[in-house]
């Protein structure tokens, strides 16, 4: 359904990645639209169990965290979004998600959400664990939402100078730089 074929962000953060980009603004389309939809795409990312059922307004809740993290995403760009806002709606969207801090195997601290939890609690939970895992890794702020209003979709910056504005050149960079120059020269 993806309408690129965007590079999948390293380890933790393609849960991410995948979760944000389950709405498609370019094509009006939203995997969360209804929530047997929810739970299939939930499910392909590992993070609900395909038997679940979510309630709507656990489906308003999964869709207010991804808007939120997407805003987040956006203010990962060094120029323009404020954190403090983004980061203030993604905190309300988390809400009191129960979350069970944990050593892997591997000896790294790793935060998972409680077993007991609704399955929205589950998937925002598992999502925000690869937030914090991805952040101990020092690759979390790569990842950023496309500066296209259009967009928005979800895509990791592998720039050296991680200064990535765009998830693709070829179409939203393209885009914007033709608006430019067309502001500049009227």
């Amino acid at each position: 359904m993806d309408w690129k074929d965007p590079k999948p962000a390293p380890g933790p953060l393609a849960v991410v990645q995948g979760f944000v980009n389950t709405a498609n603004r370019m094509h009006d389309h939203d995997e969360l639209r209804t929530s047997a939809r929810a739970v299939t795409a939930l499910a392909r990312l590992g993070l609900v169990d395909e038997v679940g059922h979510i309630d709507e307004a656990d489906r308003h809740r999964i869709i207010a965290f991804r808007e939120a993290l997407r805003h987040v995403l956006l203010a990962h760009h060094a120029d323009g979004v404020e954190m403090a806002p983004a980061a203030e709606s993604l905190n309300t969207a988390i809400g009191n998600v129960a979350m069970r801090p944990r050593l892997s195997p591997e000896g790294r601290p790793t935060i998972s959400p409680c077993a007991d939890g609704s399955p929205a609690d589950q998937a925002i939970g598992a999502v925000f664990g690869a937030i914090i895992t991805a952040d101990a890794s020092g690759i979390w702020r790569r990842l950023k939402a496309c500066r296209n209003g259009a967009c928005h979709w979800a895509f990791y910056d592998a720039s050296r100078n991680r200064s990535g504005r765009w998830c693709d050149m070829n179409v939203c960079g393209v885009r914007d730089k033709m608006r430019t120059y067309r502001r500049r020269h009227r």
